[in-house]
């Protein structure tokens, strides 16, 4: 039998139960009396590797109900059975690009056999392929972003921190393609490259700005965002940075865009992680901390607002101490440090040069850059880590 599931959507109960007792040994088959109940049995048990709707059923036609799974899931693949009435209406449905293909009622129970593992076939390539190219991209990206936080450990440090975030609560708001989440938050940062070494300096520090200064950091989106346009696939990635700094009532910027629920969602959800990651370096923040972000509520979807914060906000009955469940605090030297050790303190030569700053875990590019710096420099030690443990809930 093929694992993969397939969904059939019909207003006859009788054909359903049919089509179930005949299909059920050779696939994963499930059914569904309506739109309604696809939709719902869609979006708590898929993914669904394919999906085939009948043509005419009250409340909502197939066509119509393709076209809201093609928004929900796209990967499924979407075949419709159609009366000879109906044909007109599903060849379009095809050029439209919503359909792999149609069957005319009666159908030939074997030839609805073989399309379903066309279908299936099709579904295998499409996820595959993407999941090739998002994996490639993924990859690339984080050796990107490795070798910035060399460059400037505070922000592009922060911004590894912020994609933990995205990566938590990608699920919660129902984030159709979490991967693009987490790479616009990594990228978020990339317009700032643009800056003259002397400024991003100060604005790493927090340093007071003058007014012509913060005007060319407002224009590092739009740098972002002609960046990352020569990267294939990542056109809503870009729009995601390019909006990351306009709030919720119109106002930040960009000066012009749009209001509300019109900006893209993960812009919204980076003006929110973003002023989160400037507050704390904790790679689990604190209730107290949204608490503060609450002082400016014009630049934030209250909505999602309260989502991130019941997900990822953690009771700190101190609220200045860092303590975790799990995992061992301690001080260490340098050449003891491991891949993953979490740093609680800043990796700072004698000169005064931060090499690493803390709050984010080790990765093997950032170690292999620290042993080289050891040859060169001396550094303060030791240094604070977290090592082993488990991020609590």
């Amino acid at each position: 039998m093929d694992t993969k599931k397939v969904l059939f959507v019909d207003d006859d109960a009788n054909l359903l139960q049919a089509m179930q007792r005949k299909m059920r040994r050779k696939f994963d088959f499930s059914i569904a009396i309506g739109p309604e109940e696809a939709l719902r049995i869609l979006r708590e048990e898929g993914p669904f590797a394919v999906c085939i709707s009948d043509m005419r059923m009250p409340g909502m036609d197939g066509v119509s109900l393709l076209g809201e799974i093609e928004k929900t899931s796209p990967d499924t693949v979407k075949m419709m059975l159609t009366g000879n009435a109906d044909q007109h209406t599903a060849v379009e449905a095809i050029n439209r690009g919503h359909i792999f293909r149609f069957f005319s009622k009666p159908c030939d129970d074997d030839m609805l056999e073989d399309g379903i593992h066309a279908a299936i076939r099709q579904y295998q390539l499409v996820t595959a392929e993407r999941e090739l190219i998002e994996n490639t991209l993924a990859g690339s990206i984080k050796v990107l972003t490795d070798v910035l936080a060399q460059l400037n450990p505070t922000i592009f440090g922060r911004a590894m921190r912020v994609k933990a975030w995205c990566d938590a609560v990608a699920t919660e708001i129902s984030y159709p393609h979490p991967w693009e989440l987490g790479l616009a938050a990594l990228l978020a940062p990339i317009g700032l490259v643009s800056l003259p070494p002397d400024l991003l300096a100060r604005l790493s520090q927090d340093k007071p700005l003058q007014p012509l200064e913060r005007d060319i950091i407002k224009r590092t989106p739009e740098v972002g965002r002609q960046l990352i346009a020569n990267i294939p696939r990542l056109e809503h990635v870009g729009q995601m940075v390019y909006f990351q700094n306009r709030n919720f009532d119109g106002t930040g910027f960009p000066s012009e865009g749009p209001v509300g629920t019109d900006i893209p969602l993960g812009a919204r959800v980076l003006r929110i992680l973003n002023d989160l990651g400037q507050l704390t370096d904790r790679e689990a923040p604190a209730v107290q901390h949204f608490d503060e972000l609450h002082h400016n509520p014009h630049r934030y979807d209250p909505v999602l607002f309260e989502k991130l914060a019941n997900k990822l906000g953690v009771i700190d009955e101190s609220y200045d101490a860092t303590v975790y469940p799990d995992g061992e605090e301690k001080d260490i030297f340098l050449k003891e440090l491991r891949i993953r050790d979490f740093l609680l303190t800043d990796i700072e030569t004698k000169a005064g040069q931060i090499l690493l700053a803390h709050g984010h875990y080790i990765s093997d590019v950032q170690l292999q850059r620290l042993r080289v710096f050891q040859e060169l420099h001396k550094f303060h030690e030791p240094i604070r880590i977290r090592r082993g443990g488990t991020k609590p809930k």
